[in-house]
């Protein structure tokens, strides 16, 4: 079976939306949490539903804070969903660490420079 993520991102694409792959799975990439989403989740700037491929069910939830979609499909977007899904109560100086040493450091200068939240 082809990677869930590159199936997901032709029919965003196929339907003109944008999608990020959610926080949880966000913060795991970049070893942040060591909890494993049960299902593929993403957020979407279109109405939420589940597309099922295969025998895997795929959540699209619907978004209407483009904040959340900033960036979305690159590395800067994945490195801002897992700070999202974290929370600024749980952002440390050691978070940010690890997030700079996996981007490179345009992307991690586009991240600073996201609309994150207050």
């Amino acid at each position: 079976m082809p990677d869930i993520h590159k199936v997901v991102e032709t029919i965003a694409r196929r339907n003109g939306e944008t999608i990020q792959i959610h926080g949880a799975e966000a913060a795991r990439r970049f070893g942040l949490t060591r909890q494993i989403p049960t299902a593929p989740v993403f957020h979407t700037s279109a109405s939420s539903r589940t597309i099922r491929l295969g025998a895997i069910a795929v959540r699209m939830v619907h978004t209407s804070n483009r904040r959340q979609l900033q960036f979305a499909g690159e590395p800067t977007g994945v490195a801002l969903s897992a700070l999202w899904c974290l929370g600024k109560s749980n952002v440390t100086p050691t978070t940010i660490a690890i997030i700079k040493a996996a981007l490179r450091p345009t992307e991690f200068e586009k991240l600073r420079s996201a609309d994150l939240p207050a």
